[in-house]
């Protein structure tokens, strides 16, 4: 009861920082970092036209649905024909995307760490400035990209050995099937959590030590779930998980810098919002 209080008020304060500091530095990202986000907030809402008008989305979604039913999955359960569906317009959604996520994106998020790498924030923070940085968050940004899938990878190898498991067992009622099924949700929606909360921290570990790559990755995972942080870091990124993602990467380039209490010291962390749901 105590951690748990102590959880919920480590975020409060967390939050409130965050926002405080966003408040309080706003006339930097309303140049700069809101233009070269621009691009990608157009393409993501693009994209959601160009999905269901698009001839690759049937194929993709009849793909997915062999697929499963090879690897075991009851296709029967309307939790996974929506899976499906949503899987399929994420993939497709992402190829359309891409380009600018690999880009001007990655520009934008520059800018804004490149603002909070100074003592006081500019309010027109040059674009070359932000150009140095490209590349490192470029690197980090693909290694985010693996991991994401290799998250997704695992949790569905785990699902598919756990339904192949009842069919052995000759166990085909829906009842343990659906309990299966929502064990899994709940499973995949944790390990994702933390997968986007790692990358997220890795490309802000980048911006600051100018230097990308699965170092970053390792230096997040550290920080977040070697240190303790994993409750703080899982009840800030709920209220944000549950909102449409879409909506989310249209606001990329709102940023702030928090600081957080360790039980040492005390460290200086700049956070940023969570990425696309297929970085």
């Amino acid at each position: 009861m105590g951690r748990r209080t102590t959880t919920t008020t480590s975020t409060t304060r967390i939050m409130r920082r965050a926002i405080f500091t966003f408040l309080q530095n706003y006339q930097c990202f309303t140049s700069t970092s809101s233009l070269l986000a621009f691009p990608f907030a157009v393409s993501t809402l693009l994209s959601q036209m160009l999905v269901y008008s698009s001839d690759v989305f049937p194929v993709i979604h009849a793909r997915l649905r062999s697929l499963f039913l090879a690897a075991g999955f009851p296709l029967s359960s309307e939790l996974f024909s929506l899976l499906n569906l949503k899987l399929s317009q994420t993939i497709l959604s992402f190829l359309f995307v891409s380009p600018f996520t690999y880009s001007f994106l990655l520009l934008a998020k520059a800018s804004v760490i490149k603002t909070f790498d100074q003592n006081k924030p500019e309010e027109n923070p040059r674009v070359s400035s932000s150009i140095s940085l490209f590349i490192p968050l470029l690197i980090t940004q693909l290694c985010n990209s693996l991991l994401i899938l290799a998250a997704n990878a695992t949790c569905f190898f785990i699902l598919v050995i756990f339904f192949n498991f009842l069919y052995v067992l000759g166990i085909s009622s829906p009842g343990p099937t659906m309990l299966v099924s929502a064990l899994g949700v709940v499973i995949y929606s944790i390990v994702l959590a933390n997968a986007y909360i790692v990358s997220n921290l890795a490309l802000v570990s980048t911006g600051m030590e100018k230097r990308g790559g699965f170092i970053s990755i390792l230096k997040a995972c550290v920080m977040i779930l070697l240190q303790g942080r994993n409750a703080t870091a899982l009840s800030l990124a709920v209220p944000i998980c549950t909102k449409d993602q879409r909506i989310i990467d249209e606001e990329e380039m709102h940023s702030y810098k928090i600081e957080i209490e360790d039980r040492d010291g005390k460290f200086l962390a700049k956070s940023m919002s969570l990425d696309e749901i297929i970085p």
